[in-house]
C-alpha cells in the first residue's frame, strides 16, 4: 500500500521532534479530530473541528507525566467516513509504522468522525484501546475487532448531533461480546466539547491513561 502524505508528514514531523517521542514513552496517544464526514477538511489553520482538539495534547501529557506522547492528526484528504475510506486507511498507515518504528502501544483518541474513526481503527495490534467522544455509531458498527482492546465512550447526554443511546448500545454490545468497554454519560453536555470543556480534557486524558494502565 502506498502511504500518503499525510502519513509522510506527521512521521517527518516525529522523526525531527516536533512530537515528543522520547526514552520515557511508554505509548502514543493518536487525536483525530471530528468534522467532514464525507469531505476534505480545510486547512488546520481554520479547521475549528482540529482546533477543538489541541488542548487534548497537553492535557494528555500532563496525566502520564510525560510518558504518553499525544500526536494531533489531521485530516486533510477526505473525511474519516468517506466511501474511499480514505481516513480509516490513514489511521491504519500510522499505527503500523508508529508501532514498527517505537515499539510502544497506540491510543486512539477521537471526537465525533474522529470517535467513529477510533473506534473502527481499533483493532490493530499495535493498538491498546480507543478513547471516543460524543462518537457517531452507527446501529450496525462492528464491535468483534475490539474485543480484545480497552474501550471507553464519553459521551454528552445532552448531545443532539450523535446519539448518546447508540454510544450506549454499542458498548453494551461490546461488553456482551466479552470486551472491556465502559460508556460515561456526562449530564447536560451538547456534543461541541465547549461546555467547561476543562473537564472534557480532563475525562479524555483520565481515559487514555486507564487504557494505557490496562494495556
Amino acid at each position: 500500500m502506498a502511504i500518503s502524505s499525510e502519513s509522510q508528514d506527521l512521521m517527518a514531523a516525529i522523526r525531527q521532534g516536533r512530537v515528543r517521542v522520547g526514552p520515557r514513552t511508554r505509548a502514543l496517544a493518536l487525536i483525530l479530530h471530528g468534522g467532514r464526514a464525507v469531505d476534505p477538511q480545510p486547512h488546520r489553520a481554520r479547521d475549528v473541528s482540529y482546533l477543538r482538539m489541541l488542548p487534548f495534547a497537553p492535557a494528555v501529557r500532563r496525566a502520564s507525566g510525560g510518558t504518553v506522547a499525544p500526536v494531533l492528526v489531521h485530516n486533510r484528504h477526505g473525511g474519516w467516513i468517506a466511501p474511499s475510506g480514505s481516513g480509516l486507511v490513514q489511521i491504519r498507515e500510522l499505527v503500523r509504522r508508529l508501532g514498527d518504528e517505537h515499539r510502544v502501544p497506540v491510543v486512539l483518541l477521537g471526537h465525533s468522525s474522529g470517535g467513529w474513526a477510533a473506534l473502527h481503527g481499533g483493532g490493530e495490534d499495535t493498538v491498546a484501546g480507543s478513547v471516543a467522544l460524543a462518537p457517531w455509531v452507527d446501529e450496525g458498527d462492528p464491535v468483534e475487532h475490539l474485543r480484545e482492546k480497552v474501550v471507553r465512550v464519553i459521551h454528552g447526554e445532552a448531545d443532539s448531533v450523535c446519539s448518546p443511546q447508540r454510544s450506549r448500545d454499542f458498548v453494551e454490545r461490546l461488553r456482551a461480546a466479552g470486551g472491556d468497554a465502559t460508556y460515561r454519560g456526562v449530564p447536560g453536555s451538547g456534543h461541541a466539547l465547549l461546555d467547561r470543556p476543562w473537564r472534557w480534557h480532563d475525562l479524555a486524558a483520565t481515559a487514555v491513561m486507564d487504557v494505557v494502565g490496562r494495556a
